[in-house]
């Protein structure tokens, strides 16, 4: 393979991209509203996931994904929209489109089946619907791929706090009110599902190169080591012998010579290489061009 058949040596101007996780973000957010205004009536009813005494007909299970993108009201589409902008454009900065919409689909059905399977048939039908669980998986998602980053919040406005302190502390608060077996009107399982499909897809995605996560920073915390990742950087290459350089200088660069250099070059970037071997590059693109 020569130097101009390699890829990154092609212009890729006709190459097609997929949607960015910032556009992705932007459809997912209109086409909740445009739901809003739209799904009503019987539609509405057949697209809610509802738990009643009968319970859940499996020949209905559309409705852990679409009861992902209904809302009952105003303020209630109003809120979860916000958390899905403002968490899921920090996600958006990391993955692309696909998985951000893989992201938003986890997080809803994880949190509509944990409260499908956690709930008890009650005598009268619950209707759950709403994007919570999709929402608090963008938030579980921000977490782990920004730990360190900020937020003003609304019952604390003026003190900043990170993502994983907000995460943590609203988990335990979910858990809390859910244990506390009131009847708020609120689907804190939604939520904790959202957060568990929202971290388990992160886990999936990056594995152990998450900058945050939860059971390992725990781990380390009862351990005594750090909570996030280390990043190690590789050795620099062993110089090449002085006496080589000077007996092969001059020699014409073979297809093999330069199919390893350029080889190393695509893997470990322009740094990895010695003088020796950029003067063999310089070489090799000279007896391209006939200039020797």
């Amino acid at each position: 393979m020569g130097l101009y058949d390699r890829s990154y040596m092609r212009n890729d101007q006709n190459k097609t991209q997929g949607m960015s996780g910032r556009q992705m973000l932007i459809c997912l957010i209109i086409l909740n509203i445009a739901a809003f205004f739209i799904v009503h009536g019987k539609m509405f009813d057949a697209l809610a996931l509802t738990v009643g005494r009968g319970g859940f007909k499996i020949s209905y299970l559309w409705q852990l994904f679409t009861a992902g993108f209904l809302h009952q009201g105003f303020s209630h589409i109003l809120f979860n929209m916000w958390g899905l902008y403002i968490f899921g454009s920090l996600v958006a900065q990391h993955i692309d489109g696909k998985k951000m919409l893989i992201l938003y689909l986890i997080g809803a059905v994880c949190g509509n089946l944990l409260f499908l399977l956690l709930t008890v048939n009650p005598a009268i039908p619950i209707r759950l619907v709403g994007a919570s669980g999709a929402v608090c998986a963008m938030m579980a998602a921000a977490a782990t791929l920004e730990p360190d980053r900020r937020f003003m919040v609304i019952f604390m406005p003026f003190t900043p706090i990170k993502t994983t302190t907000l995460v943590i502390c609203y988990t335990i608060m979910e858990i809390l009110f859910e244990l506390s077996g009131r009847d708020s009107g609120v689907a804190h399982l939604a939520h904790l599902g959202g957060f568990a499909g929202g971290y388990l897809t992160m886990l999936i995605l990056f594995g152990r190169r998450l900058p945050w996560d939860p059971f390992r920073a725990l781990f380390r915390r009862i351990t005594g080591q750090s909570s996030y990742r280390r990043v190690q950087t590789p050795p620099p290459p062993p110089p090449k012998p002085q006496n080589q350089e000077k007996t092969f200088s001059d020699a014409r660069v073979t297809q093999k010579e330069l199919d390893d250099l350029l080889d190393k070059l695509s893997n470990h970037g322009i740094n990895s290489l010695s003088e020796y071997e950029l003067d063999r590059l310089r070489r090799a693109r000279k007896q391209m061009r006939g200039e020797e």
